[in-house]
């Protein structure tokens, strides 16, 4: 026969008080990922290839964004920086080999976020990133504009 004593009623209690929180934070992708110091560099050229059509989030959204061919990134230790169709972007590699990059020039703004992954090996292994390029416009009247866009990106030189 089990014994319930008050501590473990108290500590059940409070588990199932915890569980829709912790569900919540499963839920939202919380991460302790930390800026990688021992990731493969990612700078250099990239040639980007776009999946055929953006997700948008309004029916006034531009069918998508500035879908260049070409993004050159430039790294200093676990900062990475680039600029695309005219805006800045900076931001960090983490351990976790998430790329998230992001920038804005009056009320359009840029987000990069990818999976970086590396291919061959040594230390100028190529690169591959994975991920998703978010345009976002504040428009002076009416609701943001936000375009999501699957991308691939090979690294061509360095």
């Amino acid at each position: 026969m089990t014994e319930i004593t008050a501590t473990g009623l108290r500590s059940t209690v409070a588990a199932m008080r915890l569980t829709p929180f912790l569900g919540l934070l499963i839920l939202g992708g919380c991460s302790d990922a930390l800026p990688c110091r021992t990731c493969p560099p990612v700078d250099g050229v990239y040639a980007v290839s776009w999946a055929d059509a953006g997700s948008s989030d309004a029916g006034t959204c531009p069918v998508s964004g500035p879908r260049v061919p070409e993004w050159t990134l430039a790294q200093r230790d676990t900062q990475v920086t680039s600029t695309i169709a005219g805006v800045n972007l900076g931001g960090s590699l983490y351990d976790s080999f998430d790329l998230v990059l992001s920038g804005s020039e009056g009320t359009l703004s840029y987000r990069l976020r990818a999976l970086t992954i590396p291919e061959g090996s040594g230390t100028d292994a190529g690169i591959r990133l994975q991920g998703t390029f978010t345009t976002r416009t504040l428009p002076m009247t009416g609701d943001p504009c936000e375009v999501n866009e699957a991308f691939t990106a090979q690294r061509t030189s360095r």
